[in-house]
């Protein structure tokens, strides 16, 4: 029926969130993924991604999870490398407050976390 409809992908619930994860979250619900992977043949996509441990997203994407969606720890790493950026002062040297410059060490950081997390979907080194 999904089919039917023109769905391309689904987004299915299991147990997933946006955003950072409770100290107390108790994990992807693999029964129900391979319920909903058992009765469609339409690709399924992991939203909130971020926090989940890699072993988890590695299960689920060999139990035909074929998208997943992160970036809460793209925007954590510019967060923290923006911050290192000014606090240590280099906004204020020279023309440090150059968004170029200001915004180079954030983005350098979601570069390396990209890396770091395709390495770890299972995708072929990245340089």
């Amino acid at each position: 029926q999904i089919a039917a409809l023109g769905v391309d992908y689904l987004a299915c619930g299991i147990g997933n969130i946006h955003g950072p994860y409770p100290e107390n979250w108790k994990g992807l619900h693999f029964d129900r993924l391979q319920e909903i992977a058992d009765a469609i043949d339409t690709p399924l996509v992991l939203h909130g991604g971020s926090g989940i441990p890699q072993e988890q997203i590695e299960k689920a994407i060999k139990m035909g999870i074929s998208k997943v969606n992160i970036n809460t720890e793209n925007q954590l790493a510019f967060a923290a490398a923006t911050r290192k950026y000014i606090e240590a002062g280099k906004d204020q040297e020279g023309k440090g407050y150059d968004p170029r410059k200001l915004l180079a060490p954030g983005s350098e950081a979601i570069v390396d976390t990209v890396k770091e997390i395709i390495g770890w979907l299972g995708t072929p080194e990245v340089k």
